[in-house]
């Protein structure tokens, strides 16, 4: 049996997919930047379900990550059959009064070490004809997001992007999967910044447990897209009929001005 391979695994949706995947008995490889944290994950997995947990401690943002990540992985011989594509972060500020390296790293996190993973690992699961890729988007990936407008615009990329490679690999024994979460319990608004009341305050958020079920119950059965609660349903429906300008209005509303509560 091939090992999952799950970034972002110390908080929120992905360790919950690390939990969802060890339980079910999956061998686990664990990523993420903080190396204290990875190893008592790993230990804890370990010990509740007895898999084998590897930690790798990484930073996501550096340029050819993916490729380090993936030697790593080619050279202790570990066959990575399952990969969910969870790291990612937002920031809430004005694009042009962004701090650059910020954003940069948030399009090579959000994009480019997300899609280079699944170059890498989607052709030896190709080559095996089999293997499961999950990639976390959001129900933002329906609109344009004034004040968020690089995080709106990243995972509309990893929604468009996932639908267009899953239909490329049909048959071929890989499926690839986009899980688009709406609110959700986790430290993404402390993360980017947000304050105040904001579209997180708006509705209670999900549980990472209950978006991460959603998540895993689609990828093993080969979805293409999952809209996790209906929050999500309800974006991604109103984003059909209403004109962008209303959406855009909307989601700068529901943002909020950086430095001052949306309210």
């Amino acid at each position: 049996m091939g090992y999952a391979l799950v970034t972002g695994a110390t908080s929120g949706i992905g360790k919950e997919f690390t939990q969802i995947l060890a339980e079910h008995g999956k061998d686990v490889i664990l990523v993420a930047r903080k190396e204290n944290a990875l190893k008592a994950l790993a230990t804890q997995l370990h010990k509740q379900y007895g898999v084998h947990a590897v930690a790798v401690a990484i930073d996501l943002t550096d340029e050819d990550a993916a490729g380090e990540l993936f030697s790593l992985t080619q050279d202790a011989g570990y066959f990575v059959d399952t990969l969910v594509n969870n790291a990612g972060f937002g920031d809430l500020t004005g694009f042009l009064d962004s701090n650059w390296h910020r954003s940069r790293d948030l399009m090579e996190l959000n994009m480019i070490t997300l899609t280079h993973l699944t170059y890498l690992y989607g052709r030896e699961m190709r080559e095996h004809h089999f293997g499961r890729i999950l990639n976390v988007s959001s129900v933002a990936a329906a609109f344009a997001g004034p004040n968020m407008a690089l995080y709106y615009a990243s995972k509309a990329f990893v929604l468009s992007f996932t639908e267009a490679v899953a239909d490329e690999v049909r048959g071929t024994g890989l499926t690839v999967t986009a899980l688009c979460p709406g609110p959700t319990g986790t430290a993404f608004d402390t993360n980017a910044h947000m304050s105040g009341r904001n579209f997180f305050t708006m509705a209670p958020p999900m549980s990472p447990k209950a978006v991460a079920q959603r998540g895993y119950r689609a990828m093993m059965t080969g979805r293409t897209a999952v809209y996790a609660g209906p929050i999500t349903k309800a974006g991604f429906f109103a984003a059909r009929i209403l004109p962008r300008r209303v959406t855009r209005a909307i989601c700068r509303w529901a943002n909020g001005t950086p430095g001052r509560p949306a309210f």
